[in-house]
């Protein structure tokens, strides 16, 4: 047993789920020239740990033509309870970057009493960042 394991009362350590816990706790500039250095001496790894550190959060590091490109594909009824849980200044980001008859339905959506409905919230964030996986894996857009 060596010393680290002693220390650790002989138990093994994830390597990538701390990696990956660090990364999401990393802002976006940091994050990517890490990945960045990492994609250059092993791609299957960065490519794994761009997409495990991937959260609805992250979209907002997107340049916009990215997250347009993702939210364009949304549902407005689907995107206005996705950004009923989010920051005033990331709701008008967003609403800027779709038509306007997009915007008003989504808009109209996050105006309602959503407090009993924060699950169907949370599912649309959901659904929003399966897309946005989904657009990173075909290399649509890029995170990082």
């Amino acid at each position: 047993m060596t010393q680290a394991n002693k220390e650790n009362g002989g138990i093994f350590i994830n390597g990538k789920k701390q990696v990956i816990e660090l990364l999401q706790k990393m802002d976006g500039p940091d994050k990517a020239k890490l990945l960045k250095n990492l994609r250059n001496r092993n791609p299957a790894l960065a490519k794994e740990l761009t997409e495990s550190c991937i959260s609805f959060e992250s979209i907002w590091d997107l340049d916009d033509g990215a997250l347009k490109t993702i939210v364009s594909q949304i549902q407005p009824t689907v995107l206005g309870l996705a950004l009923s849980l989010v920051h005033t200044k990331n709701q008008r980001r967003v609403l800027s970057l779709v038509p306007r008859e997009m915007a008003l339905k989504a808009f109209d959506i996050m105006q309602k009493d959503l407090t009993g409905n924060r699950n169907e919230c949370f599912r649309a964030q959901t659904k929003i960042l399966e897309l946005a996986l989904s657009l990173h894996r075909n290399r649509v857009i890029q995170f990082y």
